[in-house]
C-alpha cells in the first residue's frame, strides 16, 4: 500500500507537459471562484471568500477530466495525465459525476442544512441544530464511502444504473474491502488537511482550487487501480 500512494502521488507530476495539464485545472476552478466572488459582492456588496472554495465542486470540466483518469487507470490504459482535449465530452462527464455525487450526498447536505438553519437562529435550538450538523457530516462521509466503486461500476459497464445497484457495489468494495476502507479514510484527511489551507484568509481560496484538483487526481489513480478487475 505505501508503494501505491507514492506511485498515484507522483502520477500527476509525471508525463509532457504535466505542469501545463495541472495549471489548466487549477485555473479553471479558480476562475469559478472569482465569478462566484464577483456575483455575491453584485448581490450583497460582500466579496464571500469564505465559501469561494466550495465552487469547486462546480467545476465541471475538471471533474470530467479527473473522471477520464479514473477510467483510463480502471481500464489499465492510462500511464500519465490525459490530455485537455473535446470539452464538451468532458463538460457532459463532469455533469454526470456531478450528478451522482449528488444523489449520494443530498440527504446529508440537507441533513447538514437544516442543522446550520437551527444553528444560526440560536436559542435554545441551538443544540439541535448543532447535532444535526454533526450528523449531517457523519451521514456524508457514510454515503460518500460508496462513490469511489459508484463511479467505477459505471465505466466498468457504461449504465448509470449501475453505480446505484447495492449488490454491484457491496461486491466490488468486498474484494478489496481492506484497501479500499484505507484509502477512503486517507483521502478524509487529506481534505481536512488541504481544506486547512483553503481556510487561510484570503491566500487559501487562491491556492485551493490548484490542491483540490492535484488531491483529486490523486486519488483517482489510487481507487483506480484498487477498483481495477472488481467487476
Amino acid at each position: 500500500m505505501p508503494i501505491r500512494i507514492k506511485g498515484s502521488a507522483r502520477f500527476p507530476l509525471e508525463g509532457a507537459d504535466w505542469q501545463r495539464k495541472l495549471l489548466i485545472g487549477g485555473a479553471t476552478g479558480l476562475l469559478l471562484e472569482l465569478i462566484f466572488v464577483g456575483l455575491t459582492y453584485l448581490v450583497s456588496e460582500e466579496a464571500a471568500f469564505g465559501l469561494a472554495p466550495y465552487v469547486v465542486i462546480l467545476n465541471f470540466p475538471a471533474l470530467g477530466y479527473i473522471y477520464q483518469t479514473y477510467a483510463g487507470t480502471i481500464r489499465w490504459e492510462l500511464g500519465t495525465l490525459p490530455e485537455w482535449r473535446d470539452w464538451p465530452a468532458l463538460l457532459g462527464r463532469g455533469l454526470m459525476v456531478f450528478g451522482v455525487g449528488l444523489a449520494y450526498g443530498v440527504i446529508p447536505l440537507l441533513v447538514l442544512l437544516l442543522g446550520l438553519g437551527l444553528l444560526v437562529k440560536g436559542g435554545v435550538i441551538l443544540f439541535l441544530g448543532m447535532v444535526l450538523m454533526v450528523l449531517g457530516v457523519l451521514a456524508g462521509i457514510f454515503s460518500l464511502f460508496f462513490l469511489p466503486m459508484a463511479l467505477a461500476r459505471h465505466i466498468e459497464q457504461n449504465r448509470i444504473e449501475a453505480a446505484f445497484h447495492p449488490a454491484l457495489l457491496w461486491a466490488g468494495i468486498n474484494a478489496v474491502l481492506a484497501e479500499y476502507v484505507a484509502v477512503y479514510l486517507l483521502s478524509v484527511g487529506a481534505h481536512i488537511g488541504v481544506g486547512m489551507v483553503a481556510a487561510i484568509p484570503y491566500l487559501g481560496p487562491l491556492l485551493w482550487p490548484f490542491l483540490w484538483f492535484y488531491l483529486m487526481l490523486v486519488l483517482a489513480r489510487l481507487f483506480g487501480e484498487i477498483c481495477a478487475g472488481t467487476g
